[in-house]
């Protein structure tokens, strides 16, 4: 069908780059999500290497990004309460090498979730 060969085409050409199942995280018992804003020591390439091989491998991590501002890192991270997070902040944030200082906002509610834009809505 035209459907068909249109998705193919999307796969082919790497607009389509994978397909997931989004998990309800509150219904596996992680109620709360958390920004952590993550400042390093340094900028060398083996401290950056070793923080994004070790908080990759976090499974608390849901998303994480290198950015630009105050701090260097924004994670994206899914806990069932204050408890499990302290337990995650000190067990695994605070035991990377050339971790300097964090700071934690607990989202309260999602108002938008979604993993695209649609670029047929997209003003550009």
């Amino acid at each position: 069908s035209p459907c068909w060969t249109r998705v193919k085409r999307l796969e082919e050409a790497g607009v389509i780059e994978k397909y997931v199942a989004l998990l309800d995280h509150q219904a596996l018992g992680y109620n709360n999500v958390v920004f952590v804003e993550i400042t390093l020591d340094k900028h060398d390439d083996k401290v950056l290497d070793q923080f994004a091989e070790a908080l990759t491998r976090a499974p608390e991590v849901v998303e994480a990004h290198l950015v630009t501002g105050e701090y260097d890192y924004l994670a994206k991270v899914v806990v069932s309460g204050t408890d499990h997070y302290e337990r995650f902040l000190r067990g695994t944030i605070y035991r990377i090498p050339g971790v300097r200082q964090t700071r934690t906002t607990f989202g309260l509610r999602a108002l938008k979730r979604t993993l695209s834009v649609d670029p047929l809505k997209v003003v550009g």
